[in-house]
């Protein structure tokens, strides 16, 4: 008779567990959605610390040494943290995996509706507007040689480390959606431009 009632207990505990995963789960979303800036690789809020500066007031080729920045996307409230590098001391930002008719729903897509833009970077946020580098121009080839170089792995094993695990992710990105059988690349490199 006790074993039935233990046996008839385990699936709503299960149940219950299942359902404090799940609370715990959304309410830290919540939480994370409302966050002054990203968490880790989750995307937060709006960015709300900092010092606003000119985009131009910042010192650009010092900051390339840094290897992440964060960026609000206007439009929808979110920040996310991104891989930025800097050429002619202008910064740069990419989206490497299958942003264009992929399966999954990319950054570049909220920037197609609205490209505005706030970045925080050495505790200084700057406005600015994300412009779209088209492939196979010369800014394009000369931006992503210099973004190659700073993620090569030639300034560190923190670089190396960071470019064979995104390496891996947008091949195996590239392969589920179908990218890597399309002539054309899926990536799109973006020009931050001030507002």
């Amino acid at each position: 008779m006790e074993q039935t009632t233990q046996s008839q207990r385990r699936p709503i505990r299960i149940a219950m567990l299942i359902a404090l995963l799940c609370a715990a789960a959304l309410g830290g979303a919540h939480l994370v959605s409302r966050a002054d800036g990203p968490v880790f690789v989750f995307a937060g809020g709006p960015l709300t610390s900092g010092k606003m500066v000119e985009l131009g007031d910042i010192d650009w080729s010092t900051l390339d040494a840094v290897h992440e920045l964060e960026m609000e996307i206007v439009g929808t409230a979110t920040s996310r943290t991104l891989w930025f590098s800097v050429h002619e001391r202008i910064p740069y930002v990419a989206c490497d995996l299958d942003c264009v008719d992929g399966e999954l729903t990319r950054w570049p897509q909220q920037i197609e509706r609205d490209d505005r833009v706030v970045l925080r970077i050495d505790a200084q946020r700057a406005e600015g507007r994300l412009t779209l580098v088209p492939h196979g121009t010369p800014e394009y080839e000369a931006v992503r040689a210099g973004r190659e170089r700073k993620y090569s792995g030639e300034e560190g094993v923190y670089a190396a480390t960071s470019a064979a695990a995104h390496g891996a992710v947008v091949e195996v990105g590239e392969v589920l959606t179908g990218r890597s059988k399309r002539p054309e690349p899926g990536d799109r490199l973006y020009r931050v431009d001030p507002r």
